[in-house]
This record gives C-alpha cells, sequence and structure tokens, in this order.
C-alpha cells in the first residue's frame, strides 16, 4: 500500500501497459486516458504490525499512449494520489502531488519479450492527525520491466537506479504516531 507505486499504476504494468515518456516532436499520440480512481476499505496487517486500519485511496490524473517512429508504445503518466489511514480515530494522510512516471527506453529482445527502462519521481508526504509532517520521500527510481509479447504478461522487474532523494519509513512514523 505505501509502495512508490500506485496500485492502479502497478494494476496498468501487470496488464502489459509500460508508463511512457516525453516523445519527439514527430511521435503521434495514440490515445489519451485518465487516471482517476478511488476506493477505501480495510487494510489487513498494516506494516506488519496486525493492526486494520480503515483507508480511503483517492488518485487524479491522466496518460498517454504514443508512437516513436515505430508500432510500440510509449506511456506517459502523471498523477495526484492522497491515501489517508484512519486507526483509533487517529488519521495519516500520504499526499503524493505529482508523480510522474514514464519510459525511458523500450528494446525489442528479439525472443519475445521487451525490456522497458521506466522512470518514476515525485514526492510524498505524510501528515499527521495534528497537521504536522512525519516523513517524507522525494527523488526518483528507474526500474527495468521485462514483458512477454505474446500475453503482455510481467515477466520480471527490477529497481536499476536507487532514489536520489528522502526516503523516510512511512510504516515507523505511521505506527509511531499511532503509539503502537
Amino acid at each position: 500500500m505505501l509502495s512508490k507505486l500506485s496500485p492502479l499504476v502497478t494494476a496498468l504494468l501487470i496488464g502489459g501497459f509500460a508508463v511512457a515518456g516525453a516523445a519527439p516532436a514527430n511521435a503521434d499520440v495514440i490515445e489519451r486516458y485518465s487516471l482517476d480512481f478511488s476506493t477505501s476499505g480495510v487494510v489487513d496487517d498494516f506494516c506488519g504490525s496486525g493492526l486494520q486500519p480503515s483507508f480511503t485511496y483517492d488518485q487524479t490524473g491522466s496518460g498517454s499512449a504514443k508512437t516513436r517512429g515505430s508500432e510500440l508504445l510509449w506511456f506517459h503518466e502523471e498523477t495526484r494520489v492522497v491515501q489517508t489511514f484512519t486507526y483509533n480515530g487517529m488519521t495519516v494522510t500520504d499526499i503524493q502531488p505529482n508523480t510522474l512516471a514514464k519510459d525511458l527506453k523500450i528494446v525489442d529482445n528479439g525472443d519475445g519479450t521487451l525490456s522497458i527502462t521506466v522512470l518514476l519521481t515525485g514526492e510524498n508526504r505524510l501528515i499527521g492527525s495534528d497537521g504536522k509532517l512525519l516523513a517524507k520521500g522525494d527523488g526518483q527510481i528507474r526500474r527495468l520491466l521485462i514483458f512477454d509479447t505474446a500475453t503482455g504478461e510481467l515477466i520480471s522487474e527490477e529497481q536499476i537506479f536507487g532514489s536520489t532523494g528522502t526516503n523516510d519509513d512511512f510504516c515507523e512514523a505511521i505506527l509511531a504516531h499511532w503509539g503502537v
């Protein structure tokens, strides 16, 4: 739940989509789409603590699929995410005001797979019930995704460039705020 990838972006990646990059001027936009999504529920075993806080998840954003001189699709997505977790009347809110995900490189491996290097960049802030900053995370990472072109299945995913920014432990901050 507190990973750098939103649940929707993760679902898109596993579904055979890859997030994409700023295309050159001659790129053709194939599709523009909305990434607006909301859900709520209860988290089982939150951060391994055994707690079951309620949550809300609200995401707004947009994306586009483009070609860059070939039939391969390059994706570019920008989202804003607000997640709120409530336990014992105490609330924490994770705000990710501007997350960018885009393809940096796509390679047809010639064996029925694609290797896609993805850039994920942005920031998030964790705010406690009292309005004070509890933790923050910012910077960028790069991931290498390998997809089966026949099935769209994500075969492997590996972080190839670690975070360039702040990496506070959100689970630790939340549990401390809740007195657990």
